[in-house]
């Protein structure tokens, strides 16, 4: 009998890292058919994942009318509105900071324009009904439609459905009766992104907070099967063969041998622009000796922030050394292979810095992972001061207040307090231990390694194939 085909979207190169490197694809590929759409031409990566047991194919670019995109929007604000998030007010606050007064008005009024049309008795029904219309009718719906007859899948699992090109494609197989299953990618996911118009079979969330965001936002989700999976992304932090040794790593990313190294991870330049200012007031600081033991700071840069608005702090600093993550695509960041060695690269930075800094970033879970003084600076102390009160609120978001309020990180509000944090982080690393540990319980729910195996293993089970033996039990959730 043949194999099961379950349609793989995959349309950002954190999928290739969540699906390829852990070994997901060639666990599936056992007693499945990966039929694998990709969102980007890449010889190679394709050669590896058909070697992996998959069939590759291209993701088609999703195509949405003007008239879609006004219905789309109506969606999105009630979505908005009815998942009722302090993050939705947070992120709307700091991205008008950059917005002329002009663009600021014209969204407020269309804004106020929908809620009144949605308010009029029948008004959601009808904006429901308008957007399911016209994503067939004002897309190109219909031709991915033709792509999916031809592949004639059984199932299909997903990791990022908020984004359009894979939204596109999930979409229609649901509406086309293909029994779905998402793994949401990141904690942040049901908070922060747009609506997702999708009710799947199978949720495959990180931790319970994930579900309660779920039910809240998505009522639907009711109907469905929901699990705790935790992050296969993190599984390789547990093991030792995902490690350089210390010289290794240092001669390869050109780090001093005897220098301690402060990381900075880089965020998204939307969510804290003025964020090259810590950068350079760290630079200044060791080179003032006001943080002993004259640590090199590694920068590791966003694997989608545009460098221009780093380059005048790193032509400026004498203690930094500049880390692309990984190669990055040629025309989107966002579309790229990422190999065992980015990750080996990943994991020994995070192993062998010594204190790590990034403001309100996924990566402080990373690094409380190992242990290391997690410093997250909220300030802006620019004359103008511009982006304070948004720094603030960066550690308010919902899907951050658990590991604000773990204690397992330094949350400084002034230059004075960022140099301090730094400093006792690399003077008393155990300080804050207990917090680290109770947010990665939290956040990350199994400690184990073994996250790839429960997420097949539920794959396998939703599509009807024999599940083998599990290498862990529930007793390793949150120890």
């Amino acid at each position: 009998m043949s194999k099961p085909r379950v349609l793989i979207p995959i349309s950002l190169q954190f999928s290739i890292r969540y699906l390829l490197r852990t070994g997901l694809l060639s666990q599936l590929s056992a007693s499945l058919h990966p039929v694998i759409l990709l969102g980007w031409k890449d010889e190679s990566l394709e050669q590896e994942l058909v070697q992996a047991g998959c069939e590759v194919h291209p993701l088609q670019k999703a195509t949405w009318g003007a008239q879609y995109e006004r219905a789309r929007g109506s969606m999105n604000q009630w979505h908005e509105k009815f998942r009722n998030s302090a993050s939705t007010t947070i992120r709307e606050f700091r991205q008008n900071l950059d917005r002329s007064w002009q663009l600021r008005l014209r969204r407020k009024l269309r804004s106020r324009t929908r809620s009144v049309l949605l308010a009029i008795p029948g008004g959601l029904n009808r904006a429901q009904t308008r957007e399911q219309e016209l994503f067939w009718s004002d897309s190109n719906a219909k031709s991915v439609e033709q792509q999916l007859k031809q592949l004639k899948v059984d199932a299909l699992f997903c990791l990022t459905p908020f984004l359009a090109d894979e939204e596109m494609t999930v979409r229609v197989a649901v509406l086309s009766g293909v029994r779905s299953a998402v793994a949401i990618l990141s904690f942040d996911n049901l908070t922060t992104r747009p609506w997702i118009p999708i009710n799947f079979d199978l949720y495959l969330l990180w931790n319970q907070y994930n579900v309660d965001q779920l039910r809240r936002g998505y009522p639907r989700s009711a109907e469905s099967e929901v699990q705790i999976v935790g992050s296969p992304q993190f599984d390789f932090y547990w093991k030792r063969d995902s490690l350089w040794s210390e010289e290794e790593w240092r001669r390869r990313l050109a780090l001093p041998p005897n220098r301690p190294v402060l990381l900075f991870a880089g965020g998204y330049f939307t969510c804290a622009p003025h964020e090259p200012q810590f950068l350079g007031q760290l630079d200044d600081a060791i080179e003032t000796k006001q943080i002993p033991g004259n640590p090199i700071i590694l920068f590791r840069r966003h694997p989608v922030d545009p460098i221009e608005r780093w380059q005048a702090v790193l032509r400026a600093a004498k203690n930094v050394v500049l880390d692309n993550p990984w190669e990055l695509g040629p025309k989107i960041l966002g579309h790229t292979n990422v190999t065992m060695n980015d990750i080996c690269k990943l994991a020994s930075t995070l192993c062998y810095s010594g204190v790590h800094v990034n403001v309100a970033s996924t990566m402080t879970v990373d690094g409380a992972i190992f242990d290391k003084a997690q410093v997250g600076p909220a300030y802006d102390d620019s004359p103008s001061r511009k982006y304070h009160r948004s720094a603030l609120e960066c550690y308010h978001q919902e899907h951050f207040l658990p590991i604000t309020s773990s204690g397992g990180i330094a949350i400084p509000r002034s230059k004075e307090e960022l140099v301090s944090a730094v400093r006792a982080g690399f003077m008393n690393p155990a300080e804050r231990r207990k917090g680290r540990r109770a947010l990665v319980n939290e956040i990350c729910t199994f400690t184990d390694g073994e996250c790839t195996q429960r997420v097949a293993s539920a794959i396998r089970k939703f599509v009807g194939q024999p599940v083998p033996p599990l290498a862990f039990s529930m007793s390793s959730a949150g120890h």
